[in-house]
């Protein structure tokens, strides 16, 4: 059996976040500014498309040199689902180059879906609105959430 998949997302501080992913062994965790590109709503929607249909999401996290992104792709008639946060040097893709994974996680759809739910509620309750959008530079994604947390129930 595959290690658990863990989750956090820190409230966003000075216009960055700090996210952490664990899964046994592995750990990835990293400040993200969020002024640059604010990643939120995009994740939300993306987690809420992995309950049941095709994925193939890259988002972005950090954008310029280095480049990071959460990818989350899982097949239309597939349970299995698998997260990868890869870092490229650049906005360059060389299919020459391996793919530069720092993290990776492949398990059932809910074993992907649970803990990004879990970390979503958890930063919402921990922040009010007005210190959100002061911190993280953008509003709440409050749509994307809600839609996120009625799929989820």
């Amino acid at each position: 059996m595959a290690d658990d998949l863990h989750v956090e997302i820190w409230p966003p501080t000075t216009r960055g976040m700090k996210l952490r992913f664990s899964s046994g062994s592995q750990q990835f965790e990293e400040d993200f500014t969020t002024s640059v590109y604010p990643f939120l709503e995009q994740l939300c929607d993306a987690i809420r498309v992995l309950h049941d249909g095709f994925i193939d999401e890259k988002i972005y996290l950090l954008i310029g040199a280095p480049e990071c992104e959460l990818c989350l792709q899982a097949a239309a008639e597939s349970s299995q689902a698998v997260l990868k946060i890869d870092l490229w040097p650049d906005r360059k893709r060389s299919a020459l180059v391996p793919k530069p994974t720092l993290f990776s996680f492949e398990g059932t759809r809910q074993d992907v879906i649970s803990p990004f739910v879990a970390a979503l509620r958890k930063l919402r309750a921990s922040i009010n609105d007005a210190n959100f959008e002061r911190e993280y530079g953008a509003p709440f994604p409050a749509a994307a959430y809600a839609k996120l947390m009625h799929r989820a129930k």
